[in-house]
């Protein structure tokens, strides 16, 4: 039986404008194929939210808006708890910055220990709510686990592409929970998903873009993000950073901050920010250039991985220019020491996840920056997973064969 919430939603193709009930459309738009384009199918509120609807939250974590979400069986759906991470203040970097009401968003406190079970429990759900049993994701890090782990809790199968070089602790994390992986040269990761895609026992978990595989229900779960944050501050925040690859995370986040201001919840949206390495900074480059689409550039391989892409959406794009916002890079450098700097703060974050406060002092210096207001740094991924790659920290181990050489270490400045 299709809920409230699943009948409240349909898909619209950005394109075309032609819309669709909600259904596993993966390959997008039917009617812009037909011309031979991708018309990049999203998900829109039938009908508005009810204003009354913030006040009366049950729950928590993503379970906690199941009403303002595309779901078809609310009594079904299985989050792992993901959602309702902290929002924290900064002892630290806030006063060094001159920024009073610094926050930060521990997305590692998800059931992966990344914002990607968000984007994964709403579409791995979505799959099995369609009757598929298997969900196959071209991934080479934090999705790839939490695929393996949302299909492993949901009893369905899983199958991760991973080109040549990925990292063992990746294939090892996604075996354990059952996942199999399929290892081909990065030039075939993508041809892999849409050979996928076009069997009709596999669901592919692509991203929100206009590309031959799409997924229009990952990115819902992140207006959770805005619900939160505005639910927690009992205000919208002056600006809110995101590490930003595609930018779907950000993009999300966006819609949600609209729904709250449409329902009257919050008087204006925060000023979103994308923070991105150098040399893989499309949102920069693009809002530099008057660009209306994002700006494909180089292949570049930064130290902050999971961020190294050539195109950012345009989606996340028209979301900044829509919240008066910024795009902003770090150098790698700059990225090491944001991480350094956050362990400052008892935080252990993945690389990318130090991008938004890497570019913190360049956003400080940004024309309409309210440093007065409260500023969120969203991060995104706990830095466990990766220590021996990317961090730059100085080995504190040393041997203590005797108690006198323990001591000195006591005494050791």
């Amino acid at each position: 039986m299709i809920s409230t919430s699943q009948m409240d939603w349909r898909l619209r193709c950005q394109t075309c404008r032609t819309v669709y009930d909600v259904g596993p459309m993966v390959r997008g738009c039917p009617e812009c194929a037909i011309h031979g384009k991708i018309g990049l199918l999203e998900l829109v509120r039938a009908a508005p939210l009810n204003p009354d609807g913030f006040t009366k939250r049950v729950g928590r974590g993503l379970d906690r808006w199941l009403d303002f979400l595309p779901v078809q069986d609310k009594g079904a759906f299985l989050s792992l708890g993901a959602g309702e991470t902290a929002l924290i203040p900064s002892r630290i970097i806030g006063k060094r910055l001159g920024i009073p009401h610094l926050y930060f968003k521990l997305e590692q406190q998800n059931p992966t220990a990344s914002f990607k079970d968000r984007f994964v429990a709403m579409s791995a759900n979505a799959a099995r709510s369609f009757g598929f049993g298997k969900i196959v994701v071209s991934s080479t890090g934090n999705l790839a686990i939490s695929v393996a782990a949302y299909a492993a809790a949901l009893e369905m199968e899983s199958m991760v592409i991973v080109p040549h070089g990925t990292p063992a602790g990746i294939l090892a994390e996604a075996s354990f929970y059952g996942a199999r992986i399929a290892v081909t040269d990065r030039d075939l990761r993508f041809a892999a998903l849409e050979t996928a895609a076009r069997r009709a026992d596999w669901f592919p978990i692509g991203l929100f873009l206009a590309k031959p595989v799409q997924n229009a229900f990952g990115v819902e779960g992140y207006r959770t993000f805005a619900y939160e944050v505005v639910e927690q501050l009992g205000e919208a925040p002056g600006a809110m950073l995101f590490p930003c690859a595609r930018g779907n995370g950000l993009y999300g986040a966006f819609k949600g901050f609209v729904d709250c201001r449409d329902a009257g919840v919050i008087a204006t949206l925060p000023r979103l920010v994308a923070t991105q390495p150098e040399k893989a900074n499309s949102i920069e480059v693009s809002l530099a250039r008057g660009s209306n689409s994002a700006i494909e550039l180089p292949p570049f391989q930064s130290v902050a991985k999971s961020t190294s892409e050539t195109v950012s959406s345009d989606d996340a794009l028209d979301a900044i220019r829509a919240s008066a916002g910024f795009g902003l890079s770090a150098s790698e450098e700059e990225i090491q020491n944001a991480a350094c700097l956050l362990a400052e703060e008892g935080l252990n974050v993945e690389s990318s996840s130090a991008l938004p406060v890497a570019c913190l002092p360049k956003l400080c210096r940004a024309d309409g920056f309210d440093r007065d207001r409260p500023v969120v740094c969203v991060l995104t991924a706990g830095g466990q997973r990766w220590m021996d790659q990317t961090k730059n920290a100085s080995p504190r181990v040393f041997e203590a064969e005797t108690i006198a050489e323990f001591e000195k270490l006591l005494d050791a400045k």
